[in-house]
């Protein structure tokens, strides 16, 4: 029973806890720094609001604008994929015989070229067919490199046309 009445004397009087204020009161400039917090807080939500309200209503002013200026856009851009598409017409017009000219020099060239290396296949001389092969593909490069060039010449003032528009 002694024991029993230490432990409550020790308990009791360790304790100094108050029932009646939980929390400790705080100094003045932690009350002072909440406070401001606080109101920090309230601004923000307040202008949060306010630049809501004003994008709310600068989008109902804007949208009307914004519907017209879509609409000239998109009239505009058909207007110029119509003109596109007709410009790229002509140039395929114009740009197909001299084409079809090229592909049929490259044909006519390699044509030549497996008729000049036919005898060399059959014998099976391999430094004489690979001096050959080299010397024939030079000459059909050089071939090839001026008709690019009389192609381009020809279609010299189509491109300054096309230029201009």
């Amino acid at each position: 029973m002694k024991a029993f009445l230490v432990l409550a004397a020790v308990v009791f009087t360790g304790c100094h806890a108050n029932i009646f204020y939980a929390d400790e009161p705080k100094p003045q400039l932690e009350q002072l720094s909440d406070a401001f917090w606080d109101y920090v807080a309230q601004a923000t939500r307040t202008s949060a609001d306010v630049a809501s309200q004003y994008a709310t209503t600068l989008q109902n002013q804007m949208s009307p604008l914004a519907k017209d200026v879509m609409a000239k856009i998109t009239q505009e851009a058909e207007v110029l994929k119509d003109r596109l598409a007709k410009d790229l017409t002509t140039v395929k017009d114009q740009l197909e015989p001299y084409a079809e000219n090229l592909k049929t020099q490259v044909q006519q060239r390699l044509e030549e070229l497996k008729e000049s290396m036919g005898p060399y296949a059959e014998s099976l001389d391999s430094e004489t067919l690979k001096a050959t092969l080299l010397q024939k593909s030079e000459e059909l490069k050089g071939s090839l490199e001026k008709s690019v060039k009389e192609l381009q010449s020809q279609l010299g003032p189509y491109s300054d046309e096309i230029n201009t528009h």
